[in-house]
């Protein structure tokens, strides 16, 4: 018996069916180039990621009382406040951590 070294190309079987929300919608492929659709849901999300990303979220408002009372003399921190926000923060991390055997 004799082996021939010669590889023949297959034709790879084209993926048509889609899985997800949007399975019933197809897209219709120019050519033998591949090509995507989105789903409605998905085209709004990204819609709406991109509006999120213009929108500020600072309080100008607050934050230009802050620097005005910094500015004055008048800004007071409760040590209180800022005690027990830190034993808070120490306790969420330490549950977070993994424990030691």
């Amino acid at each position: 018996m004799k082996i021939d070294k010669r590889i023949t190309p297959t034709a790879a079987p084209k993926v048509g069916a889609a899985k997800g929300k949007g399975a019933g919608k197809s897209a219709s492929s120019a050519g033998s180039g591949d090509s995507l659709t989105l789903t409605e849901s998905s085209t709004r999300i990204r819609a709406l990621e991109s509006q999120l990303a213009g929108v500020d979220v600072t309080d100008a408002g607050k934050v230009e009382s802050v620097k005005a009372a910094l500015a004055d003399g008048s800004f007071t921190v409760d040590a209180e406040v800022v005690a027990d926000r830190l034993i808070d923060h120490t306790k969420q991390t330490l549950r977070k951590r993994p424990r030691k055997k």
